[in-house]
């Protein structure tokens, strides 16, 4: 409790040392504060890494769900954990050659420019709605996060390997397919794209989503690169860690703006995101993709449920 405390008063500007002597002798220090912090961020980049997702997917509906924090400074510290974490990641797979360079260029337009729409959205909604902005926010994005949930159950049987039918259109055109070495089947893995156009389409609304939440995505992009457009779950994986990166540092400049930044809090929490993601984005490399997805969907929709109960009780 005395965490909750401390952080909502930092985050209100509340001098350190006049919110430790209001929360009694229990309240805990700004420096052990900040390493709580950290140490959470770095256990949120691990698995986010691992999942293939920017850590914002989880990081913005946890401390949206369980802290005091304002939302906007969540969600523009979303964005940046999520952009550090993925830039991290993002070295390894593309010097491997696992993560499809034409592809995720290719799909990142789309998915970018709605992510800067979502966000300048989201200022407009903190400027002038109030209160009940507050609640849709919250409401809006545990229903989101539920459905990101529900997509690593509904799609979690999905192959390592798609295999595309007859490939035409937009995907024979743009020849995004990439061979990629794999070192735990010791072989090429070659593949083939399709249904590129419908996939360009859905990644617009994840972008607007992104932008408006302050969430990463990627747990709608794998799906997306993987279901949709058949690239093998490691393609798919590692492309949508690189566009990520690409998409956030767009959308995070609205909250720049907007006034979103708060240092005691981004900071810790980018530091700590980039140990994780960079653990995570090594130990990926010698592993099978997904085995962690159970605990992201468990984290998700407990906190997808906590924000739907917060909403109500704000209407």
């Amino acid at each position: 409790m005395s965490l909750l405390l401390m952080t909502g008063a930092l985050a209100a500007g509340a001098d350190p040392v006049e919110v430790s002597d209001s929360v009694g002798p229990s309240a805990i220090h700004p420096l052990l504060f900040c390493l709580l912090l950290f140490l959470g961020c770095t256990i949120i980049g691990f698995f986010a890494t691992l999942g293939g997702i920017g850590g914002g997917v989880i990081f913005t509906p946890l401390f949206m769900g369980f802290t005091p924090i304002d939302s906007y400074i969540i969600r523009t510290t979303g964005l940046f954990v999520a952009m550090a974490g993925t830039l991290v990641a993002s070295r390894p797979f593309l010097y491997k050659g696992i993560a499809n360079i034409r592809l995720l260029l290719f799909a990142a337009l789309p998915y970018t420019l709605f992510a800067v729409v979502g966000a300048l959205l989201a200022g407009h909604i903190d400027r002038t709605m109030g209160a009940e902005g507050e609640a849709f926010i919250r409401g809006a994005l545990g229903l989101v996060v539920i459905g990101f949930g529900g997509l690593f159950i509904v799609f979690g049987g999905r192959t390592e390997y798609p295999r595309a039918g007859k490939v035409n259109g937009l995907a024979k055109k743009v020849e995004l397919p990439v061979p990629y070495w794999e070192e735990s089947l010791e072989e090429v893995v070659r593949y083939k794209l399709s249904r590129v156009a419908r996939g360009l389409l859905i990644l617009a609304l994840v972008g607007t989503i992104s932008g408006l939440f302050g969430i990463g995505a990627g747990g709608a992009v794998v799906p997306v690169f993987n279901l949709v457009m058949l690239a093998p779950l490691k393609v798919a994986a590692t492309s949508s860690t690189v566009m990520i990166s690409l998409g956030d540092t767009a959308a995070v400049w609205p909250y720049i703006l907007g006034g979103g930044m708060f240092p005691l809090v981004a900071v810790p929490c980018m530091a700590g995101m980039l140990l994780g993601a960079h653990v995570g984005a090594r130990v990926m490399l010698r592993i099978k993709a997904g085995f962690v997805r159970w605990i992201i969907i468990a984290l998700m929709i407990a906190a997808g449920i906590r924000l739907i109960v917060q909403a109500l009780g704000m209407l």
